[in-house]
Parts: structure tokens; sequence; C-alpha cells
């Protein structure tokens, strides 16, 4: 499912308009959540800071990946999409546009990893088939990219293509050869 990330608003945004209709507002976040790489934030937005019950909340969850934002930020990127979810609910988005931009990165983020890890499971399984050890397979991998890498999570979408073209084409040789 494609969509434009520049429809939806960023949670800055929504910010911006609380914090210029209510001046006098209070926002809390409340670590709910941290364990085995999940975190779950759950942001409170109050009208005045002297209110004892909030006016809207929103809850997120995010969980720690190999690569990307949430490699080092998980936290901080649960943290904006608590707020932004507790300011949609408090009005704070446009009709039919609920999520933020926040969000739908991601969307986008998973849909990714969602694509490529059965790829890397593949490259995986081809190279632990033509390499005995990890060295060997890392240095060609290395080798194949141009660059040094972590390790194979490290690649990215365009140096997978490449790695699953040239593991193709040695395996065309070798038939032919």
């Amino acid at each position: 499912m494609a969509f434009n990330l520049q429809d939806y608003e960023p949670v800055e945004d929504r910010l911006r308009r609380f914090w210029e209709d209510y001046p006098e507002g209070r926002i809390f976040t409340d670590l709910v959540h941290n364990e085995n790489g999940q975190v779950i934030i759950k942001a409170y937005l109050f009208k005045n800071a002297l209110d004892q019950t909030p006016w809207a909340t929103g809850y997120a969850e995010e969980r720690v990946t190999e690569r990307g934002i949430n490699a080092t930020s998980y936290v901080e990127v649960c943290e904006t999409s608590a707020l932004g979810r507790a300011l949609a609910n408090a009005n704070y988005a446009a009709k039919g546009k609920r999520p933020s931009r926040e969000e739908m990165q991601k969307a986008e983020r998973q849909r990714t990893t969602t694509t490529v890890d059965p790829a890397i499971a593949l490259i995986k399984g081809e190279l632990s088939a033509r390499f005995k050890t990890a060295d060997e397979r890392k240095s060609w991998l290395e080798f194949t990219v141009g660059r040094d890498l972590k390790g194979i999570s490290d690649l990215t979408a365009e140096e997978i293509k490449t790695v699953s073209a040239t593991l193709a084409s040695s395996d065309k040789e070798a038939a032919n050869g």
C-alpha cells in the first residue's frame, strides 16, 4: 500500500498548535514498559498545568532494531509517537489523517523490514553453503559491496540486490562451467 508521507502532519506541527491554544497547558509522558527491547509510553495532555485529569492521552509501542533509528533511539521515537496519538485524540489531526508523519514513517520502516529480512535469510543460507567460516563470508560480502560491514544485517536494500545478483550470476557460471 503506497502512501505519501507529505500527506501526514509531523507531531511537531500538532504540538505547536496545542501550545498556541493552551499556553498554560501541560504535557506528561510515562514510561509504562521497557523490557526485552520493547518500550511502551503513554502521553498525557492537560489544557491547564493545574488540571488533575488529562484532557487526552495516547499510547505508543516501539521495539529496538539492529539498524535504523530504532537501533539507538527507540525510546525517543516511542515518546514522539505517544505524543502524536494524544494530540490526535485531542483533535489535533486532519480528518482522515489521524496518524502522524512519524507513525507513517514507522509503517514504512516495518514494510521495508518485512521485504528485506527474507532476502537476508536467503543470502545467509547461500553464503553458509559456499563459505566455511564467518570471516570468509564477511570478506566476500565486503568485497562484493565495496565497504566494511558490521554484519549481514548492515546491508542496505540496494546492496542486498547487488549481493543477490552476484550470487545468482555465479550460480549460472557454475552451471555452465
